[in-house]
């Protein structure tokens, strides 16, 4: 199988007062329809690569393709449109707008990508059904409890059916209770609907649900089970 996502001895340093190396000699590849986990202590440079894979941050070195293509080779504007067509973001927090209902706040990516009204009411409506909230559509996220809130974000990661959902530390502010709930609802979307998911995190929770563990530290390859 043709891997989704080829990551090709990415290396980043940030440059500080001294150079910090976030990742290091980087190499994974992660397939389509996968439910898979990168998993280090804090600081290991977990988040820094899901940045790298989501296009969000450039590596130093290395290469990322996307179904055979370099992310490298891409201008800011067609990563910003691979961003918004090809990826979906789950944060640990939320990163709703105050403003917006749960359906507003699903719906205005696809206001973002020009899709028609008629369409995207119907797409919108479907993403929160799937996470169980299309009853609660009309509300802001202050009248939300948090796992409600992060069910809006997986609705608005999914709604434009993107070829990968990148999940950073999606449990860390949600309780047991409601992580568990929230992980059920994720495998059931990678299950049933076939969306890919790779998560960033170092709860023991998330590790256990996920098919894959890619792990990491000091920005280096230690593991990669199934």
């Amino acid at each position: 199988m043709q891997p989704l996502i080829e990551i090709q001895k990415v290396t980043k340093i940030y440059e500080a007062a001294a150079k910090v190396r976030a990742v290091c000699d980087f190499s994974a590849d992660i397939f389509p329809g996968e439910f898979a986990a990168i998993a280090g202590p804090s600081g290991s440079g977990k988040s820094t690569l899901l940045n790298l894979i989501g296009t969000l941050d450039t590596p130093t070195r290395g290469e990322i393709l996307f179904e055979g293509r370099r992310v490298s080779q891409l201008t800011e504007n067609q990563l910003a449109d691979f961003r918004l067509r090809s990826l979906g973001f789950v944060f640990q927090a939320f990163n709703l707008i105050p403003v917006l209902t749960a359906f507003e706040n699903v719906e205005y990516v696809l206001i973002l990508q020009g899709v028609p009204k008629a369409e995207r009411s119907a797409k919108t409506l479907e993403a929160l059904k799937w996470v169980g909230l299309d009853k609660l559509a009309d509300r802001r996220p202050d009248l939300l409890s948090g796992g409600q809130q992060q069910r809006v974000a997986v609705a608005r990661s999914i709604v434009h059916r993107p070829l990968l959902v990148l999940a950073d530390e999606p449990t860390a502010n949600l309780d047991s209770k409601t992580s568990a709930e929230l992980m059920d609802l994720m495998a059931d979307l990678n299950e049933k609907h076939g969306i890919t998911f790779l998560f960033s995190s170092h709860d023991p929770l998330v590790l256990s649900r996920a098919k894959r563990v890619i792990y990491i530290r000091d920005g280096m390859l230690q593991a990669n089970e199934s």
